[in-house]
């Protein structure tokens, strides 16, 4: 999951918790008792994370280790810093050598592969109660803590992808575009992007990289949900990408790309772009919360210094959606120190924890309550991110998404190449083909895409 990558399982959960067989004051003694006790030997963990950001991710890390030291002392924790890239081969050596860290960060999209292949620890019912329960973290990050369909939670929620967009005021004065109105739906956001091209301002309208395909779903992915569509039936086990409302979507975002997308953004990658636009390239883009950060501590760079915005994402006919990704934490089931490694994932699942890695990082908590008293609630560039966790959707957290998301990045890869909008019966055809391949991929259960 870069930098900028159901929910029946999620609500069956606290009756399974309450089916545990204890009472309540058995497992509230339980929930007081889970972890490292102080008079344990010392130990060290190892904690594998992945960037979503440069230096500044990296010292919140060693920050948050060294208070956690500070409140265990029996227990030292060794950051260990993986690139998404090399990430799934290196987790997926780990899981089947037992060689691996006793703790990592886990792409939201990779909990439901590695959870079939039985290579995580389970939280037990007394950890998740002592965390706080399934009610502090956000609906829909909950909806990626386990295999679909499972109630065993296999990777606690820890931070969220939660993607706006970004717009300079100064292009959209000269263009006569009001902000308040122009991203209320799809309507007005293409009527949108079609004056800010005529009026010939020198930006392009969009800013969109488009050369790496796995990123580009997590941008088209809200319009074929406004569009009343979906990427899969809800139990996950075949593709809707040939539906009609998912034609709408994919048709209007191809629309959309191929007639206003910046020609250096297109040609970038979806990690390039937000210090692009920073530096004047298009007039509107989509990304995370981390950004809001990057700018604000950086503001005057070309696309910056004449004022910029965020917006939540236009509403289609079903509604406004949004892509939500992130990452969780899971203790590998050949963990040196579980119980060391339930501790250190107990504190960065805190509200205290989570408040001060957001603030330092830009991004945004899973657990809810930790937005509260800082700039993540205060600052009026933060507020379209609000809107968009309650319009969020993750994707389901089968075995096989992996291997689907693949699919679609490599069969789509067509329709973000094309240098105009491309007929419909054409996107039909492109989806048809990608929806078969999808449904030939999910007839075996084996399949995960980790080696």
């Amino acid at each position: 999951m870069p930098r900028r990558v159901l929910l029946a399982a999620a609500t069956a959960l606290p009756l399974a918790l309450a089916g545990c067989g204890e009472s309540g004051d058995d497992a509230k003694d339980k929930a007081q008792t889970v972890g490292y006790a102080a008079d344990q030997p010392p130990v060290t963990l190892d904690f594998w994370y992945m960037p979503y950001g440069g230096p500044i991710q990296d010292r919140a890390v060693v920050q948050e280790a060294e208070k956690f030291h500070q409140a265990h002392p029996n227990i030292t924790i060794n950051p260990v810093r993986v690139q998404w890239s090399d990430a799934l081969t290196r987790l997926s050596t780990a899981t089947t050598s037992g060689q691996g860290p006793d703790v990592t960060v886990l792409g939201t999209t990779w909990v439901g592969g590695f959870s079939a292949l039985d290579a995580l620890r389970p939280y037990t019912a007394a950890e998740i109660a002592a965390v706080g329960g399934p009610g502090v973290f956000a609906e829909a990050s909950w909806s990626a803590s386990h295999l679909l369909g499972s109630d065993k939670i296999t990777a606690l929620p820890w931070l969220t992808d939660v993607r706006a967009l970004f717009y300079r005021k100064d292009v959209l004065a000269k263009a006569g575009v009001d902000p308040a109105t122009a991203f209320t739906d799809w309507q007005t956001f293409a009527a949108a992007l079609k004056k800010i091209k005529a009026a010939d301002t020198g930006v392009w309208p969009l800013a969109i990289g488009n050369a790496n395909n796995f990123g580009i779903i997590h941008d088209v992915a809200p319009f074929i949900w406004g569009a009343g569509g979906n990427l899969l039936t809800d139990t996950g086990d075949k593709s809707l990408l040939d539906s009609t409302a998912a034609l709408d979507g994919v048709t209007y975002y191809q629309q959309l790309v191929a007639t206003y997308d910046d020609p250096k953004a297109m040609r970038m990658e979806s990690d390039a772009v937000p210090a692009a636009f920073a530096d004047g390239t298009g007039a509107i883009t989509i990304d995370n919360s981390q950004s809001v950060g990057d700018y604000l501590a950086d503001p005057d760079r070309p696309g910056l210094r004449n004022g910029w915005g965020t917006a939540p994402l236009p509403a289609g006919k079903a509604g406004r959606f949004g892509f939500l990704g992130g990452s969780g934490l899971a203790i590998l089931k050949a963990a040196k120190h579980p119980d060391a490694a339930f501790a250190w994932v107990k504190y960065l699942t805190s509200e205290e924890s989570q408040r001060r890695y957001s603030v330092s990082s830009g991004l945004w908590p899973a657990r809810s309550a930790a937005v509260h008293g800082t700039r993540l609630e205060s600052d009026p560039a933060y507020a379209a991110f609000h809107t968009m966790i309650k319009s969020g959707r993750m994707y389901p957290s089968i075995p096989a998404w992996i291997v689907v998301e693949s699919i679609i990045a490599r069969d789509l890869a067509e329709l973000w190449q094309a240098n105009a909008p491309l007929p419909r019966p054409e996107i039909q055809a492109i989806l048809t083909k990608t929806s078969t391949d999808i449904d030939a991929s999910l007839k075996d259960p084996t399949q995960t895409g980790i080696k």
